[in-house]
């Protein structure tokens, strides 16, 4: 003889959220994380967002033109330009005359804002090197390397 089955299902698991909602919630704890170590280091004068226009002119030891930045940073030139504006404010930042076209000018980093870049490179290195030490260092290696295949190479269009 069988035995009844039972009325009582198991309810499915929840499902992981997908890609997308799991960067950006990286991206939330990142930037967190970021806050408290802006406020507790002196940085005050500083948001996360102004960290994109930073990581833009580090990459341009020369300076750039604000179109520039905004493309980089893929944000709006009226964006770039209220955070290249506070940057500029705060000493992190200057304009400086375009050696290639007198009429426009670039944004360069100053003595301070090059000193900071290297701190919160630093900073974020520590983070990445904590969330190794949970999830695997090789793991977030690999990590960086998908994420910057998707981010830094074009995709090919059909």
């Amino acid at each position: 003889m069988s035995r009844p089955r039972s009325s009582t299902r198991r309810a499915d698991p929840p499902e992981r959220p997908l890609l997308g909602a799991l960067l950006r919630l990286a991206n939330q704890i990142m930037g967190q994380e970021l806050v408290r170590w802006l406020a507790a280091s002196g940085h005050a004068d500083i948001q996360p967002a102004h960290c994109a226009a930073i990581q833009a002119l580090w990459t341009r030891p020369g300076g750039a033109r604000l179109t520039e930045l905004a493309q980089a940073a893929r944000v709006t030139k009226q964006s770039m330009g209220a955070l290249v504006d506070h940057l500029c404010r705060v000493g992190y930042a200057e304009r400086v005359e375009d050696p290639d076209d007198r009429r426009a000018s670039r944004v360069r980093l100053t003595a301070r804002g090059r000193a900071f870049t290297k701190e919160v490179r630093a900073f974020v290195r520590g983070v990445e090197a904590d969330w190794g030490r949970r999830v695997g260092a090789g793991r977030i290696r690999d990590l960086q390397e998908i994420l910057a295949a998707i981010v830094l190479e074009p995709a090919e269009t059909p």
